[in-house]
């Protein structure tokens, strides 16, 4: 109470409250407003709207026994103003809609933002981090890898490896993170452990040692099963682990990721729209299933320093990242900028080129030209 009683603004002598009060309450729609002052968090916020609402009360009180604290015509923009910050405020956490959601500095993992961070949840793709992290140690990126037959009953998102042919384990590996290739990930596992089993209880060990204790890893993919989770801060654990290797902070920056499949080139788009459209961030891996919902672990920086943001079983992934990201940035992507930011895979040329066939005879009499049949390569999308 006594934090509240501090903030209180007498109204009678700032009359300029109401504007100040409707800037904060307009730029935390809009995201757009700035205002020389940082942008309070939602306990702020509350805080300020029931100091507000008590002065508010005071005033009408003092106007309704016959005093001259406020003119009569600033009585009803009072009262409204101060039911909107109110509900405003009220619904500021409520907006986010992730189960689970963590923002920390990586030095020293101080907690900057966070709800149910210790929650265990179904990872999703965001266990790729983990995978990669696994390949990167124990591969050279020029080693062939060849893909068993098991890869075809891999669910998507896939690379559609061929069974018995041979890819490079840093194709494998930018295509996990870029593309987030369950296949990728399985042919990885298969190469470092001999069995997907085998290289989650590798995965399982090395969280450990990173501190991860409440994770609990069963496949090198994230497709969920039971039993297979992890939390919003053992994700920001790994994912500060991982940006020590500039092999993994080289991979998780890239926009795009060639790879040559059995009869084309095609080229994929990376999933974390962030790094399309916001200037601070370093990298990151997106993740859904049903079961997850949207899940996102990356890194963002500012000032020299940098913060790293997990979200787990959120139903407005990018909504959910900018407003928790927008208790550290002044300036943060609009609805806008993300959608236009979405990921998409295009195929740039192909990789198999049709055989040339002969050209039409004409015959004599009647004019007719016999037109070639060609094939041509469609988008994979």
């Amino acid at each position: 109470m006594q934090d509240i009683e501090k903030s209180a603004i007498t109204i009678d002598r700032r009359y300029t409250v109401i504007f100040r009060i409707w800037a904060v309450l307009y730029r935390q729609r809009t995201r757009e407003v700035k205002w020389p002052l940082p942008r309070p968090s939602p306990q702020d916020l509350k805080n300020a709207a029931l100091a507000y609402i008590l002065q508010v009360r005071h005033c009408a009180t003092r106007l309704l026994s016959g005093g001259v604290m406020i003119r009569k015509w600033l009585a009803v923009p009072c009262v409204a103003v101060a039911i909107m910050l109110f509900f405003q405020c009220l619904h500021a956490e409520a907006d986010i809609t992730a189960r689970s959601y963590l923002l920390v500095e990586k030095e020293t993992m101080a907690v900057l933002a966070g709800k149910n961070y210790h929650e265990e949840l179904p990872p999703a793709s965001t266990t790729k981090v983990m995978t990669t992290i696994l390949a990167l140690e124990m591969l050279d990126g020029s080693v062939p890898i060849t893909a068993t037959a098991s890869v075809r009953k891999i669910p998507p998102s896939k690379l559609n490896l061929a069974p018995g042919k041979s890819y490079k384990a840093a194709d494998l590996v930018r295509g996990t993170m870029v593309e987030s290739a369950n296949d990728a990930a399985y042919a990885l596992a298969i190469a470092v452990a001999g069995s997907e089993e085998e290289f989650a209880a590798m995965m399982n060990e090395k969280a450990r040692d990173i501190g991860a204790i409440d994770t609990h890893f069963k496949n090198a993919s994230g497709l969920y099963v039971p039993g297979h989770y992890s939390t919003c801060w053992d994700l920001a654990l790994m994912f500060r682990y991982a940006l020590s290797n500039d092999q993994f902070r080289e991979i998780i920056s890239e926009k795009y990721f060639l790879f040559k499949g059995e009869r084309r080139d095609i080229r994929y788009a990376n999933h974390n729209r962030l790094l399309f459209c916001f200037e601070p961030s370093i990298g990151g891996k997106t993740g859904f299933t049903r079961v997850s919902k949207h899940c996102y672990v990356g890194a963002f920086e500012k000032d020299g320093q940098v913060y790293i943001l997990a979200l787990l079983g959120s139903r407005n992934l990018w909504g959910d990242a900018v407003d928790i990201l927008g208790q550290l940035y002044e300036k943060v992507p609009t609805k806008t900028e993300l959608t236009m930011a979405k990921a998409s895979a295009l195929t740039l040329s192909s990789y198999k080129v049709p055989a040339e066939r002969p050209a039409a005879v004409k015959k004599s009499g009647k004019k007719k030209v016999k037109r070639s049949k060609h094939r041509f390569a469609k988008s994979s999308r």
